[in-house]
């Protein structure tokens, strides 16, 4: 019988601790610009209302699958079961406001340094927050890690499509 425990987390509670994998059964990353931009909209929306408003952003399902520990650091590992278009989207979306702040500025260069280490953790690997399925091309781990992407005319699937054109609409927003 499954151990089911719903909780009710802000983002950086829900990706503090823990690793995210999407597992091959999924299907590849799908989503389109409208539904990209109904999250910013939620996002900007949120933002609006103050810094205390809160927003149910829909459900994030997944199965803990066993505890990892890098450095000093544990982190629950997690096979996402629903909700792996938006919480890939939001990876996306915390890459790029990373790679957006100034580094030249203090607080903003503790901030982008805050948002790498949540993204990525320092391990040999340099493992990711999130694990995708179906990233052959590995557009989404080159971009989590090197902040780097090509434009989305030049995919060879759907999904790689629709993965560097996430990548665009974040980086505008």
């Amino acid at each position: 019988m499954l151990d089911i425990q719903p909780q009710f987390l802000p983002l950086i509670k829900l990706l503090d601790g823990r690793l995210f994998h999407i597992p091959e059964y999924q299907r590849a990353y799908s989503w389109r610009s409208h539904e990209r931009r109904d999250l910013f909209d939620d996002i900007l929306r949120v933002h609006s209302k103050g810094p205390n408003a809160g927003h149910f952003m829909a459900a994030i399902v997944a199965l803990r699958r066993k505890k990892m520990r890098i450095g000093t650091d544990e982190f629950f590992t997690l096979e996402v079961v629903d909700g792996q278009q938006r919480l890939t989207t939001l990876v996306i979306l915390l890459k790029s406001i990373e790679l957006a702040l100034n580094k030249e500025k203090k607080q903003e260069a503790k901030l982008a340094d805050e948002i790498r280490s949540l993204l990525i953790k320092s391990d040999g690997a340099r493992l990711l927050l999130l694990q995708t399925n179906h990233d052959t091309s590995n557009h989404f781990s080159n971009y989590i890690r090197e902040g780097e992407a090509g434009p989305s005319h030049d995919a060879k699937t759907v999904a790689d499509r629709e993965l560097l054109k996430a990548i665009e609409d974040c980086k505008g927003v």
